[in-house]
C-alpha cells in the first residue's frame, strides 16, 4: 500500500453519513461531506474497464478495501482535468 494514504478514513466516513442521511450513497449528493485533502485512498484493482460505461474497481484506505463506481461523468472530468499530463 502506498505510504501517500495518511490516515485510515473510510469506515468512519461511511458511518457518519448514513447517519446524517440515512439513506443510499447513491441518494447522497456528490458535495455532501466530501473527504478532506488528507483523507486519500488508492486504487486497488480496476474490476472493468470500458470507457463507455462506469468503470467499477476496488480502493482501500488500509484498513478497509470497499467497491467503487468511477461513472462516466466522473471519467469525462478526470480526462478533461489531466489533458497533457502524464500519468503514472
Amino acid at each position: 500500500m502506498s505510504d501517500s494514504v495518511p490516515i485510515r478514513w473510510i469506515s468512519r466516513y461511511i458511518t457518519q453519513v448514513a447517519d446524517k442521511y440515512g439513506m443510499s450513497f447513491l441518494d447522497v449528493a456528490v458535495e455532501v461531506g466530501l473527504p478532506s485533502e488528507k483523507e486519500k485512498i488508492q486504487i486497488i484493482e480496476f474490476l472493468t474497464y470500458n470507457q463507455d460505461v462506469a468503470i467499477w474497481g476496488k480502493v482501500s484506505d488500509e484498513e478497509y478495501v470497499i467497491p467503487i463506481s468511477f461513472t462516466l461523468e466522473a471519467q469525462l472530468s478526470f480526462n478533461n482535468s489531466y489533458i497533457g499530463y502524464i500519468i503514472g
